[in-house]
């Protein structure tokens, strides 16, 4: 249930990538580079900002499966809403409104997702062996990246077929149903009964802090690796400008976003296929290492493809970064901590790290001085700074463990 349940929302997620589609979206409407920088920004600020604040609303709860379904019906009712006001008010709106009309709703969809990270990763490790866990996440995204080579192609096929905004629309539209449908799949999920014994269950949220404090005191490896997850986040905020530089650099029409997201996905596919297994055999640092070193790729092609062809490189190791974070960033933490200090250190990653991606927004007004190529290669710098502090700083805790045995 876990591999439908996670297939079908990657699959949907396709239709509105906030690496290819939300970009091209928010220029379609008026928007310049600093509105296309804020994308990725809003996006992963609201997803990972507010997650240790939501903390003591599950932490105590024997049973998660319950908040993992509440949250998780909120999350995807937010593509139905967008899908209506894009139908509905999006084509009689000025530039001045409905930028940031639908910047805000945006931000708002990632918030109400934030809700879900925490309680669905714990509810995901309590449900699956940890030797199983690499290759099922990877799975899942391997299946819902092959279905997002079709939800690409269905991209191009509506942004060029159906007029706007109502094209637009039509993909927030998708996006829900498919979603509501991976819905079903989650509910199937059955949750272990036992609870953990001598688990931790901060009363109040004063006491999580006190508790985070400590951890990142202790634990080194963890406050390293917090260092390296805020440099790759920064550079992946890169992404937001791949697919707007490639349309207006080619001279291409907004459909190609489907094209982007194509090539985006077959990256994300054969990424799932090889990395999935190398975290089960190798860890999962191995992957971070990857990862960066895919971002600095990304954007070093951005600057020396002289056609579109070469340019779709750019996208392919963009969707190999996506993998390979699915796959290991929060797997990584997960081996760094007992089982019962999984929804603190899970929050404090992606509480701590958020702010990096403000970057996207310095990086967007760099653009409108310098130009994108300065841009990227400054993008390029920060992911090969990433690959350093990893490869010096952070141990693999499956090494560790096995010395302390």
């Amino acid at each position: 249930m876990h591999t439908i349940d996670g297939s079908l929302f990657l699959f949907a997620i396709s239709f509105i990538s906030v690496s290819t589609v939300l970009p091209v979206f928010i220029q379609r409407i008026g928007g310049n580079a600093i509105a296309i920088g804020s994308v990725s920004v809003l996006w992963s600020l609201g997803l990972n900002l507010p997650q240790l604040l939501f903390i003591r609303f599950f932490h105590k709860e024997e049973k998660i499966k319950p908040a993992v379904l509440k949250t998780g019906l909120m999350y995807r009712f937010q593509f139905l809403v967008i899908a209506v006001v894009c139908f509905l008010f999006l084509g009689n709106l000025d530039v001045s409104v409905s930028v940031p009309l639908m910047l805000f709703l945006v931000f708002v969809t990632s918030v109400v997702g934030s809700t879900t990270g925490p309680p669905w990763f714990h509810f995901f490790s309590k449900t699956t062996p940890v030797k199983l866990r690499g290759r099922l996440l990877a799975v899942r995204w391997l299946i819902g990246s092959a279905l997002g080579l079709l939800g690409g192609y269905l991209v191009s096929v509506i942004l060029s077929s159906v007029i706007y905004p109502n094209n637009f629309a039509l993909l927030f539209l998708i996006c829900f149903v498919i979603t509501m449908i991976s819905f079903y799949f989650l509910n199937r999920i059955e949750e272990p009964l036992e609870e953990a014994p001598g688990s931790v269950k901060p009363a109040s949220f004063k006491e999580i802090l006190l508790r985070s404090k400590a951890i990142l005191k202790e634990n080194n490896d963890f406050k390293n690796f917090l260092v390296a997850d805020a440099l790759i986040l920064m550079s992946l905020t890169a992404s937001s400008f791949y697919a707007v530089y490639a349309v207006r650099e080619f001279n291409l029409p907004t459909s190609y976003a489907g094209a982007f997201t194509m090539i985006l996905m077959a990256g994300q596919l054969i990424g799932n296929f090889i990395f999935g297994y190398l975290a089960d055999y190798s860890g999962h640092k191995i992957n971070i290492l990857i990862l960066a070193a895919c971002s600095a790729a990304a954007s070093l092609c951005a600057v020396f493809a002289n056609n579109i062809l070469a340019y779709g490189i750019v996208f392919f190791f963009t969707g190999c970064t996506l993998a390979l974070q699915g796959i290991s960033r929060l797997a990584l933490v997960v081996e760094m901590c007992g089982e019962t200090e999984r929804p603190i250190y899970i929050g404090l990653l992606n509480s701590i790290t958020a702010p990096t991606i403000l970057f996207g927004l310095v990086g967007g007004l760099l653009i409108t001085v310098v130009g994108y190529v300065p841009v990227f290669l400054i993008y390029t710098l920060i992911s090969l700074t990433a690959v350093f502090w990893l490869y010096k700083k952070v141990n693999e805790p499956r090494k560790l463990k096995i010395g302390d045995g």
